[in-house]
């Protein structure tokens, strides 16, 4: 006979409804970027256990799937991450990549990054 244990807790309910975002641990946050149903971007506290809104993307942006990378190089700031978010573009549509410098308890924004390219 096994034993079963539930290495899962329940979590505040989300204040949006979020499909394929894409998640970072960063800290004691969990950065909760955009998906199929919002550009929004959230933080969860997990000593706080609450949820604060981050930033948008920009309006016309709809992901359809995408792909959020931390920057790894040498930050002095232990407070700060650099995100790279790209792809999430059906077939035939420009590609768009973002960037945004967050910052815990600062004001952060996604910077989109041009390009001439076609995928």
């Amino acid at each position: 006979m096994s034993i079963q244990v539930n290495s899962f807790q329940t979590l505040l309910e989300l204040p949006k409804t979020f499909a394929t975002s894409q998640c970072i641990l960063f800290n004691e946050e969990l950065l909760i970027c955009g998906g199929k149903q919002t550009n929004e971007c959230y933080s969860y506290h997990t000593l706080k256990r609450e949820y604060k809104f981050i930033c948008p993307y920009f309006d016309d942006v709809e992901f359809n799937g995408h792909c959020v990378v931390q920057l790894n190089y040498s930050q002095t700031n232990p407070n700060k991450i650099d995100l790279l978010s790209f792809g999430g573009q059906d077939k035939n549509i420009m590609k768009q990549t973002f960037s945004m410098k967050y910052v815990i308890n600062n004001k952060s924004l996604f910077i989109p990054h041009q390009s001439t390219h076609s995928f």
